[in-house]
């Protein structure tokens, strides 16, 4: 029979460390006592491995030890690039991660706990797991039956929301919520006329030339910020945003679409501008574990994380990652509760909503794992 909510998966334990980390805090998210260990990895190697012909067809570099001796490897590998991936996370979020770690008594372990401030929207921490479970349905590790569509089809909404309360923590500038479907009902362009109008400089269009596309929805372009001066005049630091929600993220950087954009402007237009991207997983989740370098030893993960980061910044620019949108949303949440936000930021009013889909979300799977 169909299940009729939405549920939990394993990851195939030939994963990224990224998508298994998810999934440990996951299951710290979802269970009734609000923690999980790492050495669930280790039930999980030994459960796959039992539906296997041999433990070494989940061991890419098994030799002809016994199985036994090859599925105990596999656990210790997998569990220590858990850890290391867990104490990274916490490391570089710092209290935007609604997490904490302790080592179990066996010291062998980690215990992945939730903290109870996770739900409090001042922290980033409610941030951080929405795009938890966003990634954990965009990636399988919840499946969500067709009574889920509305929840997942809202993502989009969403995540919008949480990204613009981000860059505004990191930018202190007003923030302008461009994406479609806008909260405001507005068409194309008379959302870009109203976005201009709040700049305070540059001309658009008063109706759209025959030959351009009049099916526009955002151009492409989902969040705009700038910095006022105190003169109100242009010339000031600019970004367009694109935020992508979905696994098609590397397919959408902004600076193609911002020049395409400039077509709609009267006369003068926007020369000089920051791309950015938010996306709602670690950028790194899709990073393979280091090669060995020159003497046969393993590179550390976290320069290739380092690298990561600057190569894809060629493609995006300013780049918004699970991490950084849980901390600038606590930036801007402490900024406006000291009535100190220097401009008005889009979707500030609005990150109720972003606990309601949450609150949905971990509803439907508390009553799968209650009834399982």
């Amino acid at each position: 029979m169909t299940s009729s909510r939405m549920r939990l998966e394993a990851p195939d334990l030939n994963s990224r460390r990224a998508r298994l980390a998810d999934w440990i805090e996951l299951q710290a998210l979802t269970s009734a006592r609000r923690s999980a260990s790492t050495a669930l990895i280790r039930s999980e190697v030994r459960r796959q491995a039992d539906g296997r012909a041999r433990a070494s067809d989940i061991d890419a570099d098994a030799d002809d030890t016994g199985e036994a001796e090859i599925t105990e490897r596999l656990a210790d590998d997998l569990e220590e690039r858990l850890s290391e991936e867990l104490a990274f996370r916490l490391k570089t979020v710092g209290e935007a991660y609604p997490f904490e770690l302790a080592t179990t008594q066996g010291g062998r372990s980690q215990m992945v706990k939730l903290r109870d401030t996770w739900s409090n929207t001042a922290s980033g921490e409610l941030a951080y797991v929405f795009c938890l479970l966003d990634s954990g349905i965009r990636e399988g590790l919840i499946t969500c039956p067709p009574s889920a569509r509305p929840l997942v089809n809202a993502i989009g909404n969403v995540f919008q929301i949480c990204s613009c309360v981000a860059v505004g923590g990191y930018t202190n500038a007003e923030v302008v919520s461009f994406g479609f479907p806008r909260a405001t009902g507005t068409a194309f362009l008379p959302a870009l006329q109203q976005a201009w109008a709040r700049y305070g400089s540059y001309d658009i269009l008063t109706h759209i030339p025959f030959g351009f596309d009049d099916k526009l929805k955002d151009g492409g372009v989902d969040i705009i910020a700038w910095r006022h001066f105190a003169d109100r005049f242009a010339a000031t630091l600019i970004m367009f945003v694109q935020v992508a929600s979905g696994l098609d993220w590397k397919e959408k950087e902004v600076a193609g679409d911002v020049r395409t954009l400039k077509n709609w402007f009267a006369g003068s237009s926007i020369e000089h501008f920051l791309p950015a991207i938010c996306i709602p997983f670690p950028l790194w989740f899709d990073l393979d574990e280091p090669a060995v370098d020159a003497d046969g030893n393993k590179t550390a993960f976290s320069n290739g994380v380092q690298t990561r980061f600057v190569y894809r910044e060629k493609k995006f620019g300013v780049i918004f990652d699970r991490g950084r949108i849980a901390y600038f949303w606590a930036r801007a949440m402490a900024a406006q509760a000291a009535r100190i936000l220097p401009h008005p930021v889009d979707g500030i009013d609005r990150i109720a909503e972003v606990g309601t889909w949450v609150n949905e979300v971990l509803s439907n799977l508390a009553e799968v794992r209650a009834s399982s």
